[in-house]
């Protein structure tokens, strides 16, 4: 890393150069391939619902597409009336005229069955040629405004269904610069510079340009969800700013102890980016174990979160160095009138005096921290994961809107039908199908079952339940369950009738098993990794075993957390289930973050304890030196995600609550109290290797500052050279 970081000052203009080349041909690229191409959907092995879901795409090609909804409803009258049909009717007969739509289903249409009981809700079913993930955002559009613009003072126009939430999401955009303010304000009050604040923002946000537009050009050959937008730049934005925030640091630091600003600089490199390339390694490797899974949004959202570390990453490395080359003691300027400019290696006496506390109180303070961690994941043991469904969607949506007018209308369960295809052995059979649905209209939490529908060849039936409750309602998923395990093999029996449960709901009640069922494997293997890594850096069993603990109290403490408030509704939405993602996005990532904490405390730690063998002095002095920016990086990840916990998207605030109070929880009570009185416990078994395996590589991550770069004039002397 020293002869990088050496490399990158020396070839400094061309380093920023490229990077401005190279953030510019990706954009040009991203644009030129027509921008990101999100796909909210999800695709993994065979399972009951994916199985119907291409029995319909075989049989009956022309009603394969999307189906969504138009709900109108009327406060006064019934949409019966002449005053609303004038309104409805010629705006349905325009939409059935726009491309990629193929049927509209008018509620008055005949035994359309599309009008409540009360006659103020009514809804017609829009049928694309494709499914949501296929269909241009465009032809979505126009339909929802071709739609809305029947709505009048007395006639409300909704619409609901997976495409219209295609098109209706906000994005990252807001939730971004709440979270880049948050972070300024952090940054100004940690380094006391306007200057020095600036260049990890900086930074960031060239690299978030970059991997974006990578990410937005992955999207054309793979399927990547739109969620990945969001949680990618929220996870970029965190540990971009805190890998800058390291190596400004120690760069202010090296200036401090009088080093050129070019040998500073590529010090910084040398020891700080050598932490930074480890813990970015570490996170860019935790998010591509994701693809274990096979599941196509995981898969997406990994790979998505991964390009965009790394270059947040390859920035810091590269980038920052060369700035703050040209900068030099500038990097001081602007300075906040009351603030005092701090840098990494500052010891802290507030923290001797905790860790002198600690150490005399240190079986209290382990037992007391730990129990306090079980107490937090307590209500994991009832999470229930599934899909939040539109009911939990911002009250402003239009998707939220239909929701709620097709529940109170039709019932709750209208919202999530499910549906059943079965394949006959011959057209004789269909009169199973016939018994079969009359046996499910009398089972428990079904509402109504529509009538069986036949392809042209009679080989393939579809027909429609309707459960009693909501999509995301445990007793939709018990329902799902029953149907399969024993209501349909009994009724079929030994016909030869093979029937499938399918439909969205049911894909999604089929995906959250499925994820459930391989996320132990997926704990298991990304702890062995971890283990192992530490295993080298550290040459101690000791810090991994205790770090593999304080990821598994962390994380667990983080989905109890989550579990808790929104399965009780305590944001103030519904309450829901924790989506099926979060739990293993929320492992990789934290486990990635909480590595690197420990990377960045116990490196300094591991100094102090080659350095004078003493294992109390050594965790004393080496947290107390960077217990400031410790703190401060803390701070700036809780801030960025408790932002985007603001954005009124579910799947944004389970992931930014979880990830803001894993990241408090890891910093401020397992690292600066649990961490210390468990190596003050374990003393000198901290740094113990077994004599088998001696033969691991040694591996430093914070290199010892050389006294050479003043020695070796080529630097300096080449630097003139390299900025002609």
């Amino acid at each position: 890393m020293r002869a990088f970081g050496r490399w990158t000052v020396r070839h400094r203009w061309w380093v920023i150069g490229g990077w401005v080349a190279l953030v510019g041909v990706l954009l040009g690229l991203s644009q030129v391939a027509g921008g990101a191409k999100f796909q909210n959907a999800f695709a993994f092995p065979k399972s009951d619902s994916q199985t119907a879901q291409a029995i319909v795409a075989r049989d009956f090609p022309s009603v394969s597409g999307d189906v969504d909804r138009i709900v109108f409803h009327t406060a006064s009258g019934t949409v019966r009336d002449s005053a609303v049909r004038e309104l409805a009717q010629p705006m349905l007969e325009k939409v059935a005229t726009l491309p990629h739509v193929v049927d509209v289903v008018s509620p008055y249409t005949s035994n359309a069955q599309s009008i409540s009981r009360d006659g103020a809700t009514a809804f017609a079913s829009v049928t694309f040629d494709a499914a949501a993930k296929d269909l241009p955002t465009s032809a979505i559009s126009n339909v929802v405004d071709t739609a809305r613009s029947a709505s009048t003072s007395s006639l409300q126009v909704e619409l609901g269904g997976q495409a219209i939430a295609e098109v209706e999401s906000s994005g990252p955009g807001p939730l971004m610069a709440i979270g880049l303010g948050a972070s300024a304000l952090v940054l100004l009050l940690l380094f006391g510079s306007v200057t020095a604040m600036a260049m990890p923002l900086v930074t960031v946000l060239v690299a978030l340009g970059a991997g974006s537009s990578v990410t937005g050009l992955v999207t054309h050959v793979m399927s990547i969800s739109s969620a990945t937008e969001g949680i990618a730049s929220m996870i970029a934005l965190g540990v971009g700013v805190d890998y800058s925030l390291f190596i400004v640091s120690r760069f202010r630091t090296l200036l401090a102890e009088g080093r050129d600003p070019r040998e500073a600089a590529a010090e910084s490199v040398n020891t700080s980016g050598r932490a930074v390339l480890f813990a970015g390694g570490i996170v860019v490797l935790a998010l591509l174990v994701l693809l274990l899974f096979g599941v196509s949004i995981t898969s997406g959202i990994a790979v998505g979160s991964a390009i965009e570390v790394f270059f947040t990453m390859a920035a810091a490395l590269t980038l920052l160095p060369g700035v703050l080359s040209l900068l030099g003691h500038r990097v001081n300027s602007l300075r906040v009138p009351g603030r005092r400019l701090t840098g990494s290696t500052e010891l802290s006496p507030r923290y001797r005096r905790w860790a002198d506390l600690v150490r005399r109180r240190r079986w209290i303070a382990a037992i007391g921290v730990t129990v306090v961690m079980l107490v937090l994941s307590a209500p994991i043991l009832s999470m229930r994961q599934g899909n939040p469904d539109a009911g939990t969607n911002p009250s402003s949506t239009t998707t939220r809107k239909a929701y709620d007018l097709l529940a109170d209308g039709f019932g709750p369960g209208f919202n999530g039908p499910l549906q059943l295809v079965a394949t006959l052995p011959s057209h004789a059979d269909a009169l199973v199908v016939d018994q079969l649905a009359t046996v499910i209209k009398g089972e428990p939490g079904v509402a109504s079952v529509s009538p069986p529908r036949t392809n042209p060849n009679g080989t393939t039936v579809v027909l429609q339940v309707v459960p009693t409750t909501s999509p995301q309602a445990a007793a939709t998923s018990d329902l799902v369950h029953r149907l399969r395990d024993t209501v349909i093999p009994r009724a079929t029996g030994d016909s030869g009738v093979a029937v499938h449960v399918g439909g969205p709901t049911a894909g999604f009640i089929d995906l959250s098993s499925l994820l459930a069922s391989r996320l132990l494997p997926f704990v298991a293997v990304v702890l062995v990794i971890g283990f192992v890594l530490l295993l080298v850096v550290f040459r101690s069993v000791a810090i991994p075993l205790t770090a593999a603990v304080l990821n598994l109290l962390s994380i667990g403490a983080a989905l109890g957390v989550v579990s808790f408030v929104f399965q009780h509704g305590l944001t103030g939405l519904p309450p829901s289930p924790v989506s099926f993602a979060v739990p293993v996005m929320m492992f990789a990532i934290v486990f990635g973050l909480s590595t690197d904490y420990q990377v960045f405390l116990l490196t300094r730690v591991q100094e102090e304890w080659q350095v004078h063998r003493d294992n109390a002095r050594a965790v004393r002095e080496g947290m107390g030196r960077v217990s400031t920016v410790i703190t401060g990086a803390a701070v700036i990840m809780i801030a960025v995600f408790g932002a985007f916990a603001l954005g009124g998207q579910l799947l944004f605030e389970q992931i930014g609550i979880g990830f803001a109070v894993a990241v408090a929880l890891d910093a401020f009570l397992l690292r600066f109290i649990l961490v210390p009185a468990v190596m003050y416990i374990m003393n000198d078994r901290n740094w113990a290797l077994p004599r088998w395996l001696n033969w691991l590589p040694q591996v430093h991550i914070e290199a010892e500052q050389p006294v050479g770069m003043r020695d070796e004039p080529s630097l300096a002397a080449s630097q003139s050279g390299g900025d002609r």
